[in-house]
C-alpha cells in the first residue's frame, strides 16, 4: 500500500487524532495554563469578530446592516470576548460544569463511533469492532466523570488528558487497520 493511498480520505481523522494527543500532552504538562490560554484565545477571537461585525455595521448599507444585526452581534462578541480575557479565573472556577459538559461531549462522540462501528459491521469490514472499542472507552471515561467529578481541577485535567491520548491512539489504530 502506498502512503498517498493510505492517507487519502483519512487525513482529517488523523489530524484530529494528532491534535487530541497534543492537547492531552499539553494538559498533562500545565492544565491550568493550557486552559487559561484556550479561554484567552477564544476571547481574542470573539473580540476580533465583534470588531469586524461592528465595522460591517458602520460601512454597510443601512438596510443590510439592520437586517443582519451586525451591531448587536458585534457588541455581543466584544462583551463575551472581554469576559473571556478579563475573567479567566471565573471560567476556571466554573471548571466542574465544564467537566460535565466535556463528559457529555464524549458521550455524543461515543454515539457517533458506535454509528461508525455499526456501518462497518453492516458493510462486513474485517475489523468493524475497533470503533466500538474506542466508543466504549469514551463512554466509560465519560461516565466516570459524570458519576464522580473529581474535586481537584488538576486531577480532572490529568484524567481528561490521559483519556484524550488513549482514545486518539485507539482511533489511529482503527484508521491504520
Amino acid at each position: 500500500m502506498n502512503i498517498k493511498g493510505f492517507f487519502q480520505g483519512k487525513a482529517g481523522s488523523l489530524l484530529l487524532c494528532i491534535l487530541e494527543i497534543v492537547v492531552g500532552v499539553l494538559l498533562l504538562i500545565n492544565p491550568v495554563g493550557f486552559t487559561s490560554g484556550i479561554i484567552i484565545g477564544a476571547g481574542v477571537l470573539l473580540i476580533a469578530g465583534g470588531l469586524v461585525s461592528i465595522l460591517r455595521y458602520l460601512v454597510g448599507k443601512p438596510e443590510t446592516a439592520a437586517q443582519q444585526q451586525w451591531l448587536f452581534k458585534g457588541l455581543l462578541g466584544l462583551m463575551a470576548g472581554a469576559a473571556c480575557v478579563l475573567k479567566v479565573d471565573w471560567f476556571l472556577a466554573a471548571f466542574p460544569l465544564l467537566t460535565v459538559l466535556y463528559a457529555i461531549a464524549m458521550l455524543i462522540l461515543a454515539a457517533a463511533k458506535l454509528q461508525r462501528m455499526a456501518d462497518l459491521c453492516r458493510m462486513k469490514v474485517k475489523r468493524w469492532y475497533l470503533p466500538g472499542i474506542s466508543a466504549a472507552m469514551a463512554a466509560v471515561l465519560a461516565l466516570i466523570i459524570l458519576l464522580n467529578p473529581f474535586s481537584a481541577v488538576t486531577a480532572v485535567w490529568t484524567f481528561v488528558a490521559v483519556s484524550l491520548i488513549a482514545e486518539a491512539i485507539v482511533e489511529i489504530i482503527t484508521i491504520a487497520l
